[in-house]
């Protein structure tokens, strides 16, 4: 006689589907406030870069106030001292670049035509990168310029963050109690110092670059070096592919000239690259963020595939974030681990 086996019943508990449906539902809300979430993580990385200075005027007996403003006066003379140096070279130089694009491309297409290298119609597709570039960058200045509203409310709350640092730790880790409260607060602490250090190494990297490429393509004799060295200072800040893409634009400016100022210039941004890799980057930001290349590549391509150019940028903080938090809470289980054997 064959067995015949029970029907399996899969009972949910009211619990479970009110879980369930609180987690869809935080989620769904998450979503909705993306924007703000994403406002907050940049200022929480503003505030990060300045709180060291801020907490250093504190502890010589400044008013928190006072040294607030003092750090953000001290900042605000800062940029305006490089834009005041820049900006006139910087305006010139770029409006003869744009001037002589239409000869640049010419003379580019020349060069691949003479060589009798395989290119079909080379300074249409230069031209249409450049369109396509130039159409970026017109949308991205229109969008930064509209969004000056945002950019006061971002200096704005990271102005009473870092007014009051202790009490908003206090808020993140309130909803805890004990050992998990505490644990809490060492995490934002950590995050602040680690985001901070990452902020402040990055603007180092990225100033150690633009200086060295501006002497490098001056000793070369290479025309527009100003405009070049600061777009290979602010690709810095994109990891790994920043710096190949910054070579493109001064290899084909060189390219103008002739084939052997292109190769000399090509020569420069390696050189610049392994003194980057070899030496500037591990002195700088190994401690910092200490991930690996393969890491760095796919969180920048990930975050560039989920947010553009804002999602690469901010790949790096969110993945060092998430570090210090995975980390932590595998010490945390380590300890029970060892506890449980000790008992």
């Amino acid at each position: 006689m064959n067995d015949v086996k029970a029907p399996i019943k899969v009972e949910v508990s009211y619990n479970t589907v009110l879980f369930t449906i609180a987690t869809l539902l935080a989620l769904w809300i998450l979503f909705l406030i993306k924007d703000i979430i994403i406002l907050i993580f940049l200022a929480v990385i503003v505030v990060a870069a300045l709180l060291k200075p801020v907490e250093w005027l504190h502890s010589r007996k400044v008013p928190r106030t006072l040294a607030v403003i003092i750090t953000y006066l001290a900042l605000i003379l800062i940029i305006s001292g490089i834009v005041s140096v820049m900006i006139p070279p910087l305006v010139t130089q770029t409006g003869e670049l744009i001037k002589n694009l239409p000869s640049i491309i010419g003379t580019i297409n020349d060069f691949f035509v003479f060589n009798k290298i395989p290119v079909n119609d080379v300074s249409n597709v230069i031209g249409n990168q450049l369109n396509t570039a130039g159409s970026n960058i017109v949308s991205i200045t229109t969008k930064i310029f509209s969004s000056i509203f945002l950019v006061v409310t971002l200096l704005a709350l990271s102005f009473y963050m870092l007014l009051e640092w202790n009490v908003f730790v206090r808020l993140i880790s309130s909803p805890f109690s004990g050992h998990q409260e505490k644990r809490v607060a060492n995490i934002v602490t950590k995050v602040e110092k680690g985001l901070g250090s990452w902020v402040r190494g990055q603007l180092t990297l990225s100033l150690i670059i633009g200086v060295v490429t501006y002497i490098g393509l001056t000793i070369l004799g290479v025309d527009y070096a100003l405009p070049l060295a600061l777009v290979a200072g602010i690709l810095e800040v994109v990891p790994i592919i920043g710096p190949i893409i910054s070579a493109i634009p001064a290899v084909l400016v060189g390219l103008t000239v002739s084939p052997v100022l292109g190769l000399a210039v090509v020569a420069l941004f390696f050189i610049v690259q392994q003194l980057e890799n070899h030496i500037v980057v591990p002195m700088i930001m190994s401690k910092v963020v200490g991930l690996q290349p393969a890491i760095v590549i796919i969180s920048v391509l990930i975050g560039a595939t989920l947010g553009g150019i804002a999602g690469a940028l901010l790949s790096i903080p969110i993945i060092l974030v998430a570090k210090i938090i995975v980390k932590d809470f595998l010490q945390e289980e380590n300890k029970l681990q060892e506890g449980i054997k000790e008992e």
